[in-house]
C-alpha cells in the first residue's frame, strides 16, 4: 500500500466514489510505518442501482470500527439522518425520503467532526404518476430486501421470520414489520385500515418468493378483497378509467397511508392533471359553449357539500356509462352542467 502512495489512494478512492462505488480502505500511519485502520462502512440497504416504487426507504448500514463519532446520511445532498455511534454497535438504521426518479443516497463516517470515509448508492424511484420517470434505466432493477440472502445480515437485531404475533397484531409493537416500517403510517393523517392496525400479512404474502412479503398483483385482486362492493359498481359500466382498467389501484391510492383523501397520492386536481395536464385549465368544459375556461379547482363544490370543486365533482375517476366518465352516467355536456347551474 505504501508503495502506491497515500495521495494516490486517495485520488483512486475518490474516482471510485464518483462512480457510485463503496470504497472501503485502510491507510499506513504517517509516523512509525504501521498501518491504522479507518471505519470500515458499508451500506447494507438500500442496493445500489435498485429500484424503489414508494418514497420511503429503509437504509441500513454497518460500521465495523467504532473509532469514528457518529454516522451521517443524506438524500439528493440533503441531509436526512445525524447518528450517533453506540458502544458494541454495529448496525444502524434510518428512513429516507426519495424524489421522483435518481436518489443518490450518501453515507458518511463521521470522526471529530471531520468525514473521515464514505459511501453511496444510487436509488431510482420509478412511478406512473410520472412521465420522465415511469420507466426504470437501462441498469436499474427491483432488488428486494426480504429475500434469505439479504435478510441475513439484520437477523442478529431483527426477527425476520413470521410468528404468531403477527396475526393481527394487538399492538403496532407486536408486529415483525414495525420496527423498520413504522414511518409508513407515522407521517400522515390518513391511513388506510390494515396498516392502522398493523395486519401487514392481510395483503402482503408471507410465503411468497424468492423474496418474502410480496403484496398480491394485480392490486385489484387484493383491494377486491375488502372492497367487494366496488367490483359489482364498476363491472356493468360501459367505460373504465385507466388505472382503474388495469386492476392497478397503487397507481392513484397509497395502500398505507396519505395525507389526502381516500389515501390518494396526491390531491385529487393533482393527481388528475399529471396524467390530463391539457385539461387542468378547465377551457375543455366550456368548449362549444364560448370562450375562455372554467374553474376546475379553488372554488367550494356546489354538488358536494364540504368538499372542494376538483375533477372528480364532474368525472367519476373509477368507472361511468359516459364515454367521458361523467358523473351519475351524464350523456352530454349540458345535463351535467345543469347539477350546478340550475336554469
Amino acid at each position: 500500500m505504501h508503495a502506491i502512495g497515500k495521495r494516490s489512494l486517495l485520488r483512486a478512492s475518490a474516482a471510485l466514489t464518483a462512480m457510485g462505488v463503496l470504497v472501503c480502505w485502510s491507510v499506513g500511519a504517517e509516523t512509525g510505518g504501521a498501518e491504522a485502520s479507518s471505519p470500515r462502512l458499508s451500506i447494507i440497504e438500500p442496493a445500489d442501482r435498485s429500484v424503489a416504487e414508494g418514497e420511503l426507504t429503509a437504509v441500513s448500514i454497518k460500521a465495523d470500527d467504532l473509532g469514528i463519532d457518529a454516522i451521517r446520511i443524506a438524500v439528493n445532498g440533503v441531509a436526512m439522518s445525524h447518528i450517533p455511534l453506540e458502544k458494541g454497535r454495529n448496525y444502524y438504521c434510518a428512513t429516507g425520503t426519495l424524489s421522483f426518479g435518481p436518489n443518490e443516497i450518501q453515507v458518511s463516517a463521521v470522526k471529530g467532526g471531520k468525514v473521515v470515509e464514505s459511501g453511496k448508492v444510487t436509488v431510482f424511484f420509478r412511478s406512473d404518476l410520472s412521465r420522465t420517470y415511469g420507466v426504470s434505466p437501462a441498469g436499474f432493477q427491483k432488488r428486494p430486501f426480504h429475500r434469505k440472502d439479504r435478510e441475513a445480515a439484520c437477523a442478529a437485531c431483527h426477527r425476520m421470520d413470521v410468528a404468531a404475533a403477527d396475526i393481527r397484531p394487538q399492538r403496532p409493537e407486536d408486529s415483525l414489520c414495525y420496527q423498520c416500517h413504522s414511518k409508513i403510517t407515522a407521517a400522515y393523517s390518513n391511513v388506510h385500515g390494515p396498516a392502522a392496525r398493523w395486519d401487514c400479512l392481510a395483503c402482503h404474502e408471507r410465503q411468497s418468493a424468492p423474496a418474502k412479503y410480496e403484496a398480491r398483483t394485480p392490486s385489484r385482486d387484493l383491494c377486491f378483497v375488502c372492497h367487494e362492493e366496488k367490483r359489482g359498481e364498476w363491472a356493468p359500466k360501459k367505460y373504465v378509467h385507466g388505472p382503474t382498467a388495469t386492476g392497478k389501484c397503487t397507481i392513484c391510492h397509497s395502500p398505507h397511508a396519505s395525507n389526502n383523501l381516500s389515501w390518494l397520492k396526491k390531491p385529487s386536481w393533482e393527481l388528475c392533471t399529471t396524467c390530463h395536464e391539457d385539461r387542468a385549465s378547465g377551457a375543455h368544459v366550456i368548449v362549444g359553449f364560448g370562450s375562455g375556461s372554467h374553474p376546475t379547482r379553488g372554488k367550494p363544490d356546489p354538488t358536494r357539500y364540504g368538499k372542494e370543486l376538483s375533477c372528480a365533482s364532474c368525472h367519476n375517476p373509477h368507472a361511468s356509462d359516459s364515454k367521458s366518465l361523467f358523473i351519475n352516467d351524464q350523456q352530454d355536456p349540458y345535463s351535467l352542467c345543469k347539477f350546478c347551474h340550475k336554469v
